[in-house]
């Protein structure tokens, strides 16, 4: 008898712990987007602005998203909004979200997993200061990320967010190229990637002048990606 009770004992024991285990486990599961489908219901769509801010082109972007009437989720390194505050203020004062893309955008899968989580704290820290608010949404630097950036996002409480559209604006590509590019691959829910930090003569600001109207007249709905999630 004694001998059963506890041999019963053990095996809640063992249970116990794998269910407890199994449960951490899942809760810790990263949470990785590359679109989003709702409930068809409408059509919705966001844009994405990576490595920025900078004089150069987010104030023309702005600008743009603007005239429109468009929100967007700005993927902003900490170093360069710390450079730039007035920028990242005016971003959010115009409707639009900031996510975490490290401090120094380094190449994130030849970094240490103690050298990352000290990255994507310092651009928290900078972004939290200068907003007063604390991001939820990361995109690792290039789209490059292991297992274990996973799991440390997983721990940190970040939305990795990816993309369905790649505009390629980064490379220069042709405005027309991105316009086709867009065009034949927006659907309900999808990602677009763009930038607002991209060296001279970038094909951004005209691209979303034909991007955006044409979109529009489509039907679709420019949200942020917390929005996006939303529905």
């Amino acid at each position: 008898m004694c001998s059963a009770i506890k041999r019963g004992s053990l095996l809640g024991l063992i249970l116990c712990f794998l269910l407890t285990f199994s449960c951490f486990d899942i809760c810790a599961a990263p949470n990785i987007i590359y679109q989003h489908t709702g409930k068809g219901q409408s059509k919705r769509i966001a844009l994405t602005f990576d490595d920025g801010p900078h004089p150069r082109y987010t104030p023309q972007i702005l600008d743009i998203l603007a005239e429109y009437g468009v929100e967007a989720t700005f993927f902003s390194v900490g170093s360069n909004a710390e450079y730039y505050p007035n920028l990242i203020s005016r971003i959010l004062a115009e409707g639009h979200e900031i996510g975490n893309h490290t401090y120094h955008h380094y190449h994130t899968a030849n970094m240490k997993e103690r050298e990352l989580r000290e990255d994507i704290i310092a651009c928290a820290d900078a972004l939290r200061r200068l907003t007063g608010e604390t991001p939820h949404l990361f995109r690792p630097p290039e789209g490059v990320f292991n297992e274990g950036i996973e799991a440390l996002c997983a721990r940190e409480g970040y939305t990795i967010v990816m993309w369905s559209i790649d505009t390629r604006d980064w490379a220069h590509t042709p405005v027309e190229e991105i316009v086709k590019n867009v065009r034949e691959n927006a659907k309900d829910g999808a990602i677009i990637l763009m930038h607002d930090f991209i060296g001279k003569n970038s094909p951004t600001p005209a691209a979303l002048r034909q991007i955006i109207p044409m979109l529009q007249e489509s039907g679709y709905e420019f949200v942020t990606v917390s929005r996006l999630l939303e529905g």
